[in-house]
């Protein structure tokens, strides 16, 4: 079982921030660290979990109910 950081609010946001970097390492990237194991995947997962990749969470923005309306006229 892998402990999610702190950062990550979901297992899915770290599946989906896991996959988008290790599709960078197996385009050529170079990793973040050395590990004995040759899977993108796996690496990419101890970098996040090592907090070695930056990324950015964008905001939820809400469209009040009113709004949606008057643009549905």
């Amino acid at each position: 079982m892998i402990i999610i950081p702190d950062n990550i609010d979901s297992k899915y946001r770290f599946v989906i921030l896991s996959a988008l970097r290790a599709r960078q390492i197996q385009g050529g990237s170079a990793p973040l660290i050395r590990q004995p194991s040759h899977k993108a995947t796996q690496i990419a997962q101890r970098e996040i979990l090592q907090n070695l990749v930056k990324f950015r969470i964008p905001e939820l923005v809400v469209i009040p109910q009113a709004a949606k309306e008057e643009d549905d006229e």
